[in-house]
């Protein structure tokens, strides 16, 4: 990941406070995250177990992209490994706290957007978005043929436009900035490399709460077992890699800022995430307009593929630029145990 040679400009504070973290062994849990670990924790899987046994089940599958994170943490180099207490405190709270925050502002900006737009029609429009697949294969042909000329009005188009950049992508892209800046506030820092990890640690705890969410509505949709793995792999392979991709840019950008001395303002830290996110969630959306839904209908058959083609397009070109930063980026040099 680039040469690592000590850091002589940058956030002079922070790097005394680094100073005199680094080498240090990991501190004992303090009684609150004991409880968060032996109480919390525990208590969301029994909830959840409760509500859907076989949701719950698949907890240790979904929790897949969290082992790997952890796995290329403790790899790094002692000295530069993440605090545990720091990661396990960014990953819950903003996999629970930070999830309900977005959810609520999404709301609430999504039916602002839908007045603006749609105006006297916004209770038709929000209706139609609120419709599944079951509901849809209820209607009759000429309720299908006003839902679709909704999803081809221009109103539409830049509501999903608006949705895909600024209420999902730039509201979520803050979420994990300031994941980040809250664990640099009040967590243990002792590495430059903690950035990334810590960034990428609300990204996944995001996205895996995200996803639990998504298979239990799956599991109570009954639609069959081929759509309720479509929906599990889909929760691990893209939802919290995505995250995690955008999330490791901030983890960069605000490295440059802390460490190194460059003048980053949060637009310039979260606005290539929010592109990228915004990007993949319009691919999205559009596919869903284009045959003919208001709101978000999950694909199937070939036109599945052809979204998996474009979204792994988009998710491959987020990797790429990544990869580029990171053989690009000179890290910090920790002291040597």
């Amino acid at each position: 990941m680039g040469s690592e040679k000590d850091v002589s400009s940058g956030n002079k504070p922070l790097q005394s406070t680094i100073s005199t973290l680094r080498g240090a062994q990991e501190q004992p849990f303090s009684r609150a995250t004991k409880g968060l670990v032996w109480v919390g924790l525990p208590s969301i899987v029994i909830g959840v177990w409760v509500l859907s046994p076989l949701t719950a089940s698949l907890i240790p599958v979904l929790l897949l992209p969290t082992f790997s994170l952890v796995w290329w943490d403790r790899a790094q180099p002692a000295n530069q490994r993440t605090d545990i207490e720091t990661f396990i405190w960014t990953y819950v709270l903003t996999g629970t706290l930070g999830t309900v925050v977005c959810i609520v502002g999404q709301a609430v900006l999504s039916y602002g957007l839908m007045m603006v737009l749609f105006q006297d029609d916004t209770e038709k429009v929000f209706a139609e978005v609120q419709r599944n697949e079951a509901d849809i294969a209820l209607m009759d042909e000429e309720a299908l043929a006003t839902r679709r000329q909704m999803a081809a009005s221009w109103q539409n188009w830049i509501f999903i436009f608006a949705s895909a950049f600024s209420v999902a992508g730039a509201v979520e892209e803050w979420m994990k900035y300031t994941a980040l800046t809250l664990a640099r506030r009040y967590g243990r820092i002792v590495h430059e490399r903690n950035y990334i990890t810590l960034a990428a640690a609300g990204a996944i705890g995001f996205g895996t709460f995200e996803g639990l969410g998504f298979i239990y509505a799956a599991t109570r949709a009954t639609p069959g077992p081929g759509a309720l793995t479509l929906t599990i792999a889909e929760r691990i392979i893209i939802g919290p890699p995505t995250h995690a991709i955008g999330a490791v840019l901030i983890g960069l950008n605000t490295a440059l800022r802390d460490f190194h001395g460059q003048p980053l303002g949060i637009a310039k830290i979260i606005g290539l995430p929010i592109f990228f996110h915004g990007l993949h969630d319009f691919s999205l959306f559009a596919f869903s307009a284009l045959d003919g839904n208001v709101g978000w209908i999950h694909p199937y058959g070939k036109k599945l593929l052809l979204v998996y083609a474009v979204v792994l397009t988009v998710q491959g070109g987020m990797i790429s630029h990544v990869r580029h930063r990171l053989s690009k980026h000179t890290f910090a040099k920790g002291n040597q145990n």
